[in-house]
């Protein structure tokens, strides 16, 4: 997925000289000998600046690089002050495609944050001319996200990875960054060899070790994990949104005298609303909502008799009260229209605001993403924008509003910034304006729409006392407005409880899907493909272990737990000196020495290659998500025995589809070099010999 070309780094010096050093990489085994102090973590540290992954060394930014890279360094006794300092790397990915990035080191011009693609081999085929190039930024917002100016995410799309999703500490999602999937192909001297995965940058997420494993191997159980958030997210959801219900139409209820029952405060699977009853006590005794209304209906027939009873012919000025109510009603009709028509113009003309602004806000976000290139020191002139490409597709842009004989400049970066900011700022004042405009109208049709109920009503009444004498008893008036207010609180109640019964048998199906998904994720947490994968990393780590003479404890007793996805003895991580079984029938108790500290301290880097080889071995036989690259930076740490470190160069430089790269002194011993590629095909590996002093002139 990923092939090292050439690492080339270049110093000027105040005497106007070219320094540095170029280290071309080959496909398979890499062994790059120096002796101490020649400057093999300069190198190794230079390399994984290059790639913006120095996180994993401390610290962001040049102030994780040697002095001999950005202030000073000795040549032949002579110490020479850097003036200016820059890093190129030119790597290949799965498709053959080749780039090499450009970085500063140190430069009065150009900001460390900013990272050239020149698309490309620049530095293997120096005759190769016009080659395209973009700029990138990292270490700032967006440059994990944004593909076309984000270093880290065009990195991303570049090696054919797709990081998921996680959750951190907080409960949030967050992304698994690359710089924390290099932390177990990239692997420094100084604190490289203290974990099977070490310098892992915080971010806010526990258990990284195993979720960068998982990802390496590609399994089932990390996208799970991440949809297994993603459901009881939803399930909240629900339960919220079913609880809120819930509430509403209690609170509906018991406002109108009413009491319901039949609703839980939590949902259910099997919700029916039949079964929800709405009542009023009357007493000890409970009437139905159906009853309720009947009753008062039955009331309102009463009334309406009596009235017809006492009919004593109709009235002239009642008539033309009729009338001038009529016409009210009539005229307010027409103003309901008005109202409600003006409404629909402005929320369409709202929804071509927000698109507008939409449009606006992407493409301001987008110039200032450019800025941010030319702030960190991107020449201008080289970008898009001014080579009249369009952000989004990169096409040319042919036509242009300007006349072709008009003498206007299109307008520079900083011009457009300002000018879509005022276009911004226009439209949100206009989109705020017709908010108001809007509100201010369905406002006014409430007060209509009031008005006109009102009237109806008044010209309903009006209708009936026609009918009516005047002998009609106040008490009978009163009770008919009573019955016909309640009855209208209950019409509105019912149509309510309608909508809401409804949306909480959605609830409950949507429910009772989640929890189908939830317990058929958590009854098996890894899939049959994962167990094998386990499986087979498990026999990988166990066979490389014993091949680099691992002794502190029988391997056979080791066990890779898929719920960490670290080797285990006893249920104790494999990080310390512990006593196997059989060892214990001859000990009185367990030594927990820790293995880093005492003589066999060497075994605890074995295992770390063991596990870091495993993990490609297997990611490579299952399609999984391994770079196909691995370096070790002086992997024979605590007097590791050549022998071993011969097994470990053997294996790698057996090990097909992977690339590594092998940074060691060898003790400064040609003897001890001898032994460790004694046996190696001399055709699987390639050496490069430091000067004593990697920097020289160019």
């Amino acid at each position: 997925m990923m092939k090292f070309n050439q690492l080339f780094v270049t110093l000027t010096a105040t005497d106007n000289q070219e320094y540095g050093y170029r280290i071309p990489f080959s496909s398979g085994l890499n062994i790059i000998r120096g002796d101490n102090s020649s400057g093999k973590s300069t190198l190794v540290n230079s390399l994984i600046y290059s790639l913006g992954m120095e996180e994993i060394i401390g610290s962001k930014g040049n102030a994780s690089l040697p002095y001999a890279l950005k202030d000073r360094f000795d040549l032949n006794g002579d110490n020479k002050s850097i003036i200016g300092s820059t890093v190129y790397l030119e790597l290949e990915n799965q498709l053959g495609k080749v780039i090499t990035l450009k970085r500063a080191i140190k430069s009065s011009e150009v900001d460390t944050k900013l990272v050239q693609i020149i698309e490309g081999a620049y530095l293997t085929n120096p005759s190769m001319n016009t080659l395209k190039s973009r700029y990138t930024f990292l270490h700032d917002g967006g440059s994990a996200q944004d593909e076309e100016k984000g270093f880290f995410a065009y990195l991303e799309k570049f090696l054919g990875l797709n990081l998921p999703r996680i959750s951190d500490n907080k409960g949030k999602e967050a992304k698994l960054y690359l710089q924390s999937v290099f932390s177990a192909i990239l692997v420094e001297q100084k604190r490289g060899w203290t974990d099977y995965i070490a310098n892992i940058p915080y971010y806010g997420i526990s258990a990284m070790r195993e979720k960068v494993a998982g990802f390496l191997l590609d399994l089932d159980v990390f996208r799970n994990a991440k949809d297994l958030n993603e459901l009881q997210s939803k399930r909240s959801k629900v339960m919220t949104l079913w609880s809120e219900l819930v509430s509403e139409v209690k609170i509906s209820t018991e406002s109108k005298y009413l009491s319901v029952s039949g609703l839980s405060k939590t949902p259910s699977i099997d919700f029916d609303p039949r079964l929800v009853f709405i009542t009023e006590r009357n007493g000890a005794e409970a009437q139905s909502f159906e009853l309720v209304k009947k009753g008062l209906q039955n009331g309102m027939q009463v009334i309406i008799q009596n009235e017809a009873s006492q009919f004593s012919g109709e009235s002239s000025d009642l008539i033309k009260e009729i009338e001038l109510v009529q016409n009210r009603v009539d005229e307010l009709l027409t103003m309901q229209s008005m109202c409600s028509s003006q409404i629909k113009i402005n929320e369409s003309q709202r929804s071509q605001y927000i698109e507008n602004l939409t449009s606006i806000e992407d493409d301001l976000r987008s110039n200032k993403l450019t800025e941010k290139l030319v702030k960190f020191g991107a020449d201008e002139t080289d970008l898009d924008f001014v080579k009249g490409k369009c952000h989004t597709c990169l096409n040319p842009i042919d036509d242009i509003l300007i006349s072709p004989d008009s003498m206007a400049m299109p307008m520079s970066l900083q011009e457009n910034i300002v000018h879509l900011s005022n276009q911004k700022k226009m439209i949100s004042s206009l989109l705020g304006g017709l908010n108001k405009n809007i509100e201010r109208d369905q406002g006014q049709l409430l007060t209509i729409n009031k008005e006109l109920v009102k009237t109806s009503k008044e010209l309903t009444s009006l209708k009936r006392d026609i009918k009516s004498t005047t002998n009609i008893k106040e008490a009978d008036i009163r009770r008919k407005i009573n019955i016909e207010n309640r009855l209208e609180e209950l019409n509105k109640l019912e149509e309510m409880l309608e909508k809401s019964l409804q949306s909480l048998v959605k609830l409950s199906a949507k429910y009772k899907e989640l929890n189908a998904s939830i317990l058929e994720l958590s009854k098996s947490s890894f899939s049959p493909d994962d167990m094998y994968k386990i499986r087979d990393f498990s026999y990988e780590f166990k066979i490389l272990a014993r091949t680099f003479g691992y002794r502190s404890a029988v391997v056979d007793e080791i066990e890779v737990k898929p719920q960490t996805l670290l080797p285990y003895l006893k249920d104790l991580e494999l990080r310390e000196q512990v006593d196997t079984p059989s060892e214990l029938k001859d000990k009185n108790s367990a030594s927990n020495t820790d293995i880093k500290s005492d003589s066999s301290a060497s075994d605890f880097v074995r295992l770390i290659w063991s596990y870091l080889i495993a993990l490609y071995k297997t990611s490579a036989k299952a399609g999984g998500n391994h770079p196909s690259l691995i370096l070790f930076d002086e992997p024979a740490q605590h007097s590791m025995s050549t022998k071993s470190v011969n097994q470990l160069l053997k294996t790698l430089s057996t090990t097909k589809g992977l690339q590594s790269i092998i940074v060691a002194s060898f003790d400064e011993n040609d003897d001890n070099y001898a032994v460790s590629i004694a046996g190696l095909e001399t055709s699987s590996f390639v050496t490069k010999r430091l000067p004593r002093k990697i920097i020289t002139k160019l």
